[in-house]
């Protein structure tokens, strides 16, 4: 029997281990395979003196240690021989003790004897809380006077069996005997038990099964028109109170007050008051009552309610103060509501947030947002179209096309609906998109209002496996990522046998958007370049040219983007609907004439329909709700259009394999888990154990990758050539065998030469391993560093506090250490993989190698990167730092290598003979820019002229410096910039050469034009002064640009959406105050408590002009609103910030390096100012020298406006 894996899931059963795998075969059958007999293991290295005399004497200590209960479930307990991979000690073989467990709860028990609790008197990045924390024995555990270390305890199970069956999570496996089970635990075709060693891998098949996949989407009701919360709360009620009195007379607060709360309840009616809808109805007297009470109880008498706890469940910001902490002077705490609503040391925030309190206290609950519809669309993988269009309904929905339609009365039967509809389509996955950040969160609440949560759950292929269950109550499953971007907090179901992937999460970590709304993700991914538009007139239609479709139906709508330095849409994005979809073009109604002279691209549009029309068209009629059951079902469609346009699943697969890691791991969990499985694989082919180390939570650093000092300018008739070495830090490691079982010695020295510190095996003062006659050595001396603060609450800073020599042994016959073995495995694979691409015929086996080709490039370069990540599974500063120092080194050879070999050299080239000197201009990472001065016949080639001869030499540079490298080192010609304009580290810009002399495409690095953070005005000024000055190299034309573009500023032609900027908001800032966008989120937050930003999201925002009090300082987050609030509110736009703040600073950057060919320019005034500095050190008066430039920039092209 054959079965493609896909998903995992380990449980305990009378305290065994238990292995649950779900697949499928090639007809599309599920099956359910549970393997009984896997016994979890780690390992602990004790003496080599150690007999089974020994290891019996440990194990009798190690039971009593755990108590006889405990001790039953220890199985197996052997001495064995393997290599360690901590410290080079010529490879010998080292004496271990192999326990085996019966289950887990023997396995942690034992486990940890190695850590003990420790107080903690401040959290850190391991232990967030005070208190108390788990740390490892820092020699080991201590028998009889000698310690024992541990090792390989970190490994789950799950992945030590895929390590010793070679298992493939996401491959093929044939199982060999099986026994059917009895009475069927799943929904699965098939479920059979199979022994652990009955299951071997096929890693050669690459059949495609026909996964069911399905997409889902809520829309969800809103009693106040507002973001839908699932557990409504009084906040909105007493924000709305405090509003009320700050527009009324309060001489006569308890009468206001009763009014405002009568008018909540629905018996009178306010202008700021919105009705509340409490779960039980109250009569007036009732609510009189109530009322009485409420303002004679003093504040210290209401504590915060579950429903105050559960109002942000939807939206989380971990940095906010306790929002219901409230007042805590003793006085405050006596006073009673009206005490506190008279009271104008009361700020307002302090009085919404003791009014929610109460009012939560004393009133009854209130019914929170409702779902409304749930739409789900399935397909079967490789297929585009859904075989089933279905949503469900609260309340009546006309038929719509091609779509199955469920309509119910009450809330609790539409979540059941879902659950059935799930078990009965049983989908192998499930995607959406934020749906572990909203869908799944809320319809888990409302599952608990409606008191049906237990029967909701059950979605799993295993039957009457709901999800977390403890001391009374129900809990979602709950995980945390860390992004770029951000921390996310991912809330999902438990569906074992399932695989649930939310696609936000994934663009949020593989790709860097203006916006991760699902219009915009879908707008950038699904579209191509027009590359010819066809007008019939005598039909009123244009036909639209594109070489790629995908996505694209009939009936959607696209529109027009025209690509510049920033986009501008097509008739300020008016929507086209494609009436006819063909191959190669579709049809929209009209002559429309986009400016093909930019980059026109055709993008998806979603027929958008607002979010306060769903909420009216939901309480409309069953025409109306037709509407948004379309418009849920286009969603999901939608998503299962991008699923298949970035070959997700396949991308997912193939790391999951490489890795062996469930695609549930790269989903659900970080870098960590993947990278430290693929090295604990990799040891155990070669036998050798990892051992467990303490995370680093210390304040030393090391010195990262290089950037040579820049040779900044504008580079008109010069080609500057690139030069790059391929996988520069694999490489390094590679090359000179660098990994924690080579590492021979560390000496630390301090900035005096003093040897400070010593790591190694030494006897007698000397090192044993050092100087062994079959080995040689490489020593790699780097800087050390230590993050200083100069008072207890500054930020830290990095300065240098020594270096320090790493000595790495080098293996006899070329073989190689654990880390290098492993990184050549991987690059190997990738170069085989890319020659099988080239072979290839079927286009969608090509898409699966490329996606593998990719994941053993990532593979690589996230190993060296987890070896100096602190948090890593097998951190390593020392072969990080000798890493980074090693690529250092490669960079600053090729420099001296090619500036001495091209110094007045006479070459042959194709071309003829010319006289050629190097100059280095740039070294960024693992690339190296030069510029060849040439010389034929006497006369300076410049230009094209100079072109391809320069691109021969850098190839014939880079082949020189090879040929003096050890393998695998390969230096290569990239590329040729001509022009190019060189501002400061790591920001550039140019049009790339790199096949031949003729074609090129432009390119820049680090510069305005590729920060999204950036305002479209802001790209349209700077990228236009850079194509005047690298096409036409007119300064004078340069600054009339930028004078014409300000004065189009200050006369408001540009649009809101050109001046709007967008940042991601963190999850901690130190001082949040000071960052303008924090600000501004924590606004929102408290006139929208539903749409507040979370961590992660991209805030968008101008600049607005704001009354200027005396003596009082603007802070940046009072200056700046969103778009749709500045159009509301009709806010004057602060133009001279976007002069000063925006467009003046970059463009200086870019004019200082041309400031002597500015109109106005006065040379002896510039020369005499800086004079003035000449005295200083070289940084001290670069500096100056900048401010200076500045300074005069400003004089001659902003200061008329400013």
């Amino acid at each position: 029997m054959q079965v493609k894996l896909l998903d995992f899931q380990t449980s305990t059963r009378d305290d065994a281990f238990i292995i649950h795998m779900f697949g499928l075969n090639e007809e599309g059958k599920s099956f359910s395979i549970e393997i009984p007999d896997f016994k979890p293991s780690f390992y602990c290295r004790v003496p080599d003196w150690y007999t089974k005399i020994h290891k019996n004497d440990f194990l009798t200590h190690v039971k009593t240690s755990i108590g006889p209960y405990m001790a039953d479930g220890i199985v197996d307990c052997a001495l064995v021989h393997r290599k360690k991979m901590d410290g080079f000690d010529g490879q010998r073989d080292h004496k271990f003790i192999c326990f085996k467990f019966k289950g887990l709860p023997c396995f942690h028990r034992v486990k940890n004897l190695w850590y003990h609790e420790i107080t903690s008197s401040k959290p850190s990045k391991f232990n967030k809380k005070q208190g108390f924390a788990w740390v490892l024995k820092e020699k080991g555990y201590l028998f009889k006077n000698h310690y024992i270390q541990l090792y390989e305890s970190f490994i789950p199970p799950l992945l030590r069996y895929f390590h010793i069956k070679n298992l493939s999570p996401s491959g093929w496996v044939q199982l060999n005997n099986y026994t059917e089970t009895e009475e069927p635990v799943t929904t699965c075709d098939y479920e059979f038990i199979v022994s652990a060693k009955d299951v071997d891998p096929l890693p050669t098949k690459e059949t495609i099964v026909p996964y069911k996949i399905c997409s889902f989407d809520i829309e969800a009701s809103s009693s106040h028109g507002d973001f839908p919360l699932p557990v409504k709360d009084y906040k909105k009620l007493a924000q709305n109170i405090v509003e009320q009195c700050e527009h009324s007379d309060t001489t006569h607060i308890k009468e206001l007050l009763f009014n405002c709360i009568q008018s909540a309840f629905g018996f009178t009616q306010m202008e700021y008051i919105d009705i509340v809808y409490p779960k039980k109805q109250l009569s007036e007297s009732q609510l009189a009552t109530l009322f009485d009470r409420w303002i004679q109880q003093p504040l210290k008498n209401y504590v915060p309610t579950e429903s105050v706890q559960l109002h942000s469940i939807v939206q989380e910001d971990s940095d906010d103060e306790n929002p219901h902490s409230g007042p805590t002077s003793e006085y405050n705490q006596e006073s009673t509501v009206l005490d506190m609503m008279r009271d104008v040391d009361f700020d307002k925030e302090s009085k919404i947030n003791e009014l929610q309190k109460s009012l939560n206290h004393m009133f009854p609950k209130l019914e929170g947002d409702k779902i409304t519809f749930i739409g789900s669309t399935f397909v079967n993988y490789g297929i585009n179209k859904p075989y089933l269009n279905h949503c469900i309904v609260l309340g009546g929905c006309s038929p719509i096309e091609n779509t199955e339609i469920e309509c119910y009365d009450t809330e609790e039967k539409v979540l059941l609906a879902w659950k059935d509809l799930i078990q009965r389509e049983n989908p192998d996955i499930l995607i959406g998109y934020n749906t572990f950040g909203f869908d799944c969160k809320f319809m888990f609440h409302r599952a608990v209002e409606n008191n049906c949560i237990d029967e909701f759950l059950q979605l799993s292929r295993t039957k009457n496996l709901a999800g977390k269950y403890e001391n009374g109550e129900w809990s979602i499953e709950e995980s945390t990522i860390f992004l770029a971007s951000g921390e996310y907090n991912l809330s999902y179901f438990k569906m074992q046998g399932r695989l649930q992937i939310d696609l936000y999460t994934m663009f949020r970590r593989d790709y860097q958007l203006e916006s991760y709304k699902l219009d915009n993700v879908s707008a950038y991914f699904i579209g191509d370049k027009v590359t010819k538009l066809e007008h019939k007139e005598d039909v009123n239609e244009t036909y639209v040219y594109s070489k790629n479709l995908q996505g694209l139906e009939p009936m959607n709508y696209v529109v027009f983007e025209e690509v510049s330095h920033s986009s501008d849409y097509y008739k300020n994005g008016k929507k086209f609907q494609a009436m006819r979809v063909y191959k190669e073009y579709f049809v929209v109604e009209g002559i429309i004439n986009p400016n093909l002279k930019k980059q026109v691209k055709w993008c998806l549009a979603k027929d958008d329909v607002d979010h306060h029309e769903i909420f009216r068209l939901a309480k409309g009629s069953d025409d109306d709700r037709a509407i948004i059951a379309r418009y849920c079902i286009q969603d999901c469609n939608l998503v299962h259009h991008l699923f298949q346009k970035i070959d997700l699943l396949p991308e997912l697969g193939e790391m999951a394999n490489i890795c062996s890691v469930p695609i549930e791991f790269i989903v659900m969990r970080g870098q960590g888990i993947k990278l430290a499985s693929l090295l604990a694989k990799q040891c155990r082919e070669q036998g050798i154990l990892m051992p467990v180390v303490q995370k680093s939570d210390n304040e030393e650093g090391y010195e990262g990758a290089i950037v040579l000092d820049p040779k900044c300018g504008f580079y008109f008739e010069t080609p500057v050539i690139v030069t790059d070495f391929n996988s520069l830090y694999p490489s390094v490691i590679c090359a000179d065998n660098m990994s924690h079982d080579s590492l021979v010695s560390v000496k630390v020295y301090d900035l005096e030469h003093n040897l400070i510190q010593e790591y190694g095996m030494k006897q007698n003062g000397v090192y044993i391993y050092d100087n062994l006659p079959e080995y040689t050595y490489v020593d790699i001396q780097s800087d050390t560093f230590r993050y200083v603060r100069k008072t207890p609450k500054a930020a830290a800073v990095k300065q240098v506090s020594g270096y320090q020599v790493c000595r790495f042994a080098q293996f006899p016959d070329d073989k190689k250490a654990i880390i290098p073995s492993v990184l050549e495995k991987l690059l190997k694979a990738r170069k085989d993989t890319r020659k099988m691409i080239e072979t290839e015929p079927d286009p969608f086996m090509k898409k699966i190698l490329n996606k593998r080709q990719n994941a053993f490039k990532v593979a690589a370069n996230s190993v060296y990167g987890q070896c100096g990540a602190s948090t890593s599974m097998f951190y390593n500063k020392y072969v990080a730092s000798s890493c980074t120092a090693g690529g250092r080194n490669m960079l600053l050879f090729a420099k001296e290598v090619v500036e001495n070999v091209y110094k007045n050299r006479e070459c042959e080239t194709i071309y003829g003979k010319v006289i050629a000197t190097s100059e280095y201009i740039y070294g960024d990472t693992d690339s190296v820019f030069f510029r060849f001065n040439l010389i034929q016949d006497g006369k300076q080639l410049l230009g094209k002229d100079a072109l391809g001869i320069s691109m021969e030499l850098g190839k014939e540079a880079g082949d020189l410096v090879t040929a003096m490298l050890k393998p695998p080192h390969k230096l290569a010609f990239e590329k040729a910039i001509l022009p190019f304009a060189l501002f400061s580290k790591k920001r550039y810009i140019g049009d790339y050469y790199e096949d031949d002399t003729e074609h090129c495409y432009r390119k820049s690095m680090g510069i305005v034009l590729k920060r999204r953070d950036n305002s479209p005005f802001l790209k349209d000024g700077y990228g236009g002064v850079i194509d005047i000055l690298m096409k036409d190299q007119d300064v004078s034309k340069a600054v009339s640009f930028v004078k014409t573009t300000m004065v189009k500023l200050v006369e408001g032609q540009i649009s809101l959406e050109k001046l709007c900027i967008t940042k991601s908001l963190r999850s901690g800032y130190k001082k949040p105050e000071s960052i303008a966008h924090k600000v501004l989120a924590d606004r929102i937050g408290k006139r929208d408590p539903g749409n507040k930003p979370k961590p992660g999201d991209r805030v968008k925002f101008a600049f607005i002009e704001v009354p200027k009090e005396k003596g009082v300082k603007q802070l940046q987050g009072n200056k700046v609103e969103t778009p749709e609030f500045i159009r509301e509110q009709k806010c004057t736009i602060d133009y001279k910030h976007y002069i000063t703040n925006q467009l003046m600073k970059p463009l200086q950057q870019v004019f200082g390096l041309v400031l002597e060919h500015l109109p106005g320019f006065d040379k002896q005034k510039y020369e005499a100012d800086l004079d003035k500095f000449r005295e200083l050190d070289k940084e001290a008066f670069e500096k100056k020298e900048t401010l200076v430039r500045n300074k005069e920039i400003k004089r001659l092209i902003f200061d008329e406006f400013i």
